[in-house]
């Protein structure tokens, strides 16, 4: 399970504020867009409640009545209210957004709302590296990698964050033989047309002339490295839009 962060000034005070609560009969609603912590929060203020989800209402009625403390993931997907009964007890539930039901107000103390990655560059760095030393861990992989934290995937917040980070590890130690193999994959899967060599010509084509563009900064340098006609490569970078 990943710990829990809060380096950005928003987090940091949605969790004092909820720590100061702890001690009490409570209850809490966290909302957010998905994957944006408010489990891992949650988990974090009660490490030891159980966890039930909102879309079976039978179990959550049983569980908040077994226990103390308790953890609803999904609120939004409880379909009546009231029947939920929160006195004398601490519950934190997460939910995508926060109901439209008067009940809602009635059974937490506090709602707030989770801002997303995208706005707590803090976070999403600190989470970017924590995953980083998974992936390294996971992949056996020793070297130091770099990565360009200001252009972290955050369009869906850790979970286009983490497939970032080991798309970006997997990808600094493949080797010519590794290109081959995902090639040959690849064509594999995909040929069958009536002009493929032409249709997927793009695919050795546009990343060796992007990245000679940003190595070299001019087309005459790239087209003598290249070994072609400065008209030649004038045409190839206007037709891949470079």
């Amino acid at each position: 399970m990943i710990k829990f962060i809060a380096k950005s000034p928003q987090l940091q005070n949605i969790t004092k504020s909820l720590e100061l609560t702890k001690k009490f009969y409570v209850s809490s609603l966290l909302v957010g867009e998905a994957c944006t912590g408010k489990k891992t929060l949650a988990r974090h203020l009660l490490p030891t409640a159980p966890i039930v989800e909102g879309k079976d209402l039978s179990r959550v009625l049983e569980v908040v009545a077994e226990h103390e403390e308790v953890i609803i993931t999904d609120f939004e997907k409880i379909s009546n209210y009231t029947l939920l009964n929160f006195d004398n007890k601490r519950v934190i539930a997460t939910a995508l957004y926060q109901p439209r039901d008067m009940m809602v107000d009635r059974l937490f103390g506090h709602i707030y709302e989770i801002p997303p990655l995208r706005e707590r560059p803090e976070d999403a760095r600190a989470l970017a590296e924590i995953y980083l030393q998974s992936a390294r861990e996971m992949l056996a992989y020793d070297e130091v990698d770099e990565m360009d934290y200001a252009r972290l995937d955050l369009t869906r917040n850790s979970q286009s964050l983490k497939r970032q980070v080991y798309k970006h590890l997997i990808l600094s130690h493949i080797d010519e033989k590794d290109i081959e193999a995902l090639m040959y994959d690849f064509f594999a899967g995909n040929l069958g047309g009536d002009d493929d060599y032409k249709k997927f010509l793009h695919l050795y084509e546009k990343p060796l002339i992007e990245a000679g563009l940003a190595k070299y900064k001019s087309q005459l340098k790239l087209a003598s490295i290249l070994g072609i006609n400065r008209n030649t490569l004038r045409k190839k970078v206007n037709e891949y839009g470079l």
